[in-house]
């Protein structure tokens, strides 16, 4: 197995791991008290998946500051995420067909 292969699992999956669970925090943070606040307020966080919960929070002051920063760092840690698997992934797979097609040529 290859160090540079290792590092890339661990952290395409560590990032989508921790992004995903900040994402869930941040929602659970917003969107009852938008429905709290108003019912055409909640259906917007809702039906805007991230923008709204964020643009919720943002307007709602010190109050909403901590789910706030939680659905940015979500979302940056789930892009980053996607990111490294769709730009090196393809290098890993063509790399490990290549070791494969010259194990069975060896055999």
């Amino acid at each position: 197995m290859d160090w540079g292969f290792l590092a890339f699992a661990v952290a395409s999956t560590l990032s989508l791991a921790a992004g995903g669970v900040l994402l869930i925090a941040g929602y659970i943070g917003t969107v009852p008290a938008a429905f709290a606040a108003s019912l055409p307020t909640g259906l917007l966080t809702l039906v805007l998946p991230v923008i709204g919960p964020v643009l919720f929070a943002m307007n709602r002051g010190p109050d909403f500051r901590r789910p706030m920063w939680q659905l940015i760092a979500g979302l940056a840690l789930v892009a980053i995420a996607g990111a490294l698997i769709l730009g090196l992934g393809p290098h890993f797979a063509e790399k490990l067909v290549a070791e494969a097609i010259e194990a069975a040529k060896n055999r």
